[in-house]
């Protein structure tokens, strides 16, 4: 039979089943729209993601407190590490001062921070302090546009002063000028001394609903504590980053007194991380779990060819006259066996393309729509992996569940299919 006749007569048998062709690739519509659908939004959270960690410049180079465990690199334990890491209290103001003396550290800045309310006048709002140092604003680069930011004499002196975030600003001023005037955070008196420039949301966080204040400040007076939650040092150059982490650690040692002459990251009571090495981290974590929700999508794949081949075998049945008609007019077994394949991979392919375009179309519509909820730049990312990869399993579910359907199809007897009723 030649392919343009098995299309032919694959393409007649399907239109004269409309609905029932329709519904057998539902199953595979869904499963190829989740998995296009899936892949698309990982590829926008990574995107986004890597995109907000690597903007504050390459040469970062980030300090937490806690030991090194593989587990957290291996995807285990990230969440119990995350709440550890707010209790443990190795690194001290102390510690940023020592980073900063040496000539491979550009700059470095203690930060601390809290959640309590503001009050001015009859405004009152839920925010985020930090406390960190006059030189966050170099690593950040980011600056006032009203007023001026944290000096080392305010942290020496534990001043009572707050830059403001510019939507706080907003929220708690309007257009009055805030220069100059007292708020109060957990019943401390502050004065406002600066603004800062609007920042957008980073790693799901609004940069602009939060309150600078000076480090010792916040220690002392909101939080009890002589502690810092993590420190950021930018490197001179890009060059000698990896030579600043080594330095970095052997600085931190030698702060808290470790012994440690092999190295081993599991016995420092800190994590030291450079901007390129944060970067890749997440991007390996976001790949990973894209591609372990794009496999629970693709079980969908699974139960739409499972549900093609009952149809098919289904077919079969009804069409064992017409199979037993074509026999005794000549066609051979692998006639049948290609026209009935060829059905099945048909009707996958069908349900893989209008697969696609629904999930393009929702892959589109939700980058938007999170762009605009999380007030971020969520880029509408297509990757041409999931499309090959949404039409190579289509394709195949096709065969793979068409082969059984078609086989027996084309093993009938032409004289016993003819007898059937």
């Amino acid at each position: 039979m030649k392919f343009r006749d098995l299309i032919k007569i694959s393409t007649t048998a399907l239109k004269a089943n409309k609905s029932r062709s329709a519904l057998t690739i539902l199953g595979i519509v869904i499963g190829v729209a989740a998995v296009i659908i899936m892949m698309a939004l990982g590829g926008g959270a990574q995107n986004l993601i890597v995109g907000q960690v690597t903007a504050t410049g390459s040469n970062n180079i980030y300090i937490e407190p806690g030991s090194f465990d593989p587990s957290e690199h291996s995807g285990g334990g990230g969440y119990e590490s995350a709440i550890e890491e707010m209790t443990i209290k190795t690194l001290k103001i102390e510690d940023a001062e020592a980073i900063e003396k040496d000539p491979l550290i550009d700059k470095a800045a203690p930060y601390t921070f809290g959640v309590a309310r503001v009050v001015y006048r009859g405004e009152d709002e839920k925010i985020t302090f930090y406390g960190t140092t006059g030189d966050a604003n170099d690593i950040d680069d980011v600056y006032p546009v009203l007023g001026r930011s944290i000096t080392e004499d305010d942290v020496k002196s534990m001043s009572r002063i707050a830059v403001l975030g510019y939507k706080i600003k907003d929220d708690l001023f309007g257009e009055e000028d805030p220069i100059g005037k007292k708020i109060r955070i957990k019943n401390v008196s502050f004065r406002v001394v600066g603004v800062m420039e609007e920042q957008g949301t980073q790693m799901f966080q609004n940069l602009d609903e939060i309150i600078y204040i000076p480090v010792t400040t916040a220690q002392k007076l909101l939080l009890g504590a002589d502690h810092v939650q993590w420190i950021i040092a930018r490197a001179v150059n890009d060059d000698v980053v990896p030579q600043a982490v080594r330095v970095i650690r052997l600085i931190l040692r030698e702060q808290h007194g470790i012994y440690n002459p092999e190295g081993d990251l599991s016995k420092d009571d800190f994590k030291v991380m450079s901007q390129v090495e944060a970067a890749d981290m997440l991007n390996q974590i976001t790949g990973v779990l894209t591609a372990f929700l794009s496999s629970v999508a693709a079980i969908a794949l699974i139960v739409g060819g499972i549900g093609i081949m009952n149809i098919m075998l289904v077919s079969v049945t009804e069409r064992t006259r017409e199979i037993g008609l074509r026999k005794a007019m000549g066609a051979r077994n692998k006639d049948i066996l290609n026209q009935f394949l060829f059905e099945s991979i048909a009707l996958t392919v069908s349900g893989g393309f209008v697969g696609f375009i629904i999930g393009a179309l929702v892959s589109f519509a939700s980058s938007i729509a999170l762009s605009s909820v999380l007030n971020t730049d969520w880029k509408f990312i297509m990757p041409i992996e999931s499309v090959i990869l949404a039409f190579g399993v289509a394709v195949l579910v096709g065969l793979v569940f068409g082969i059984y359907p078609a086989r027996k199809a084309s093993k009938l007897s032409p004289i016993e299919a003819l007898r059937h009723e």
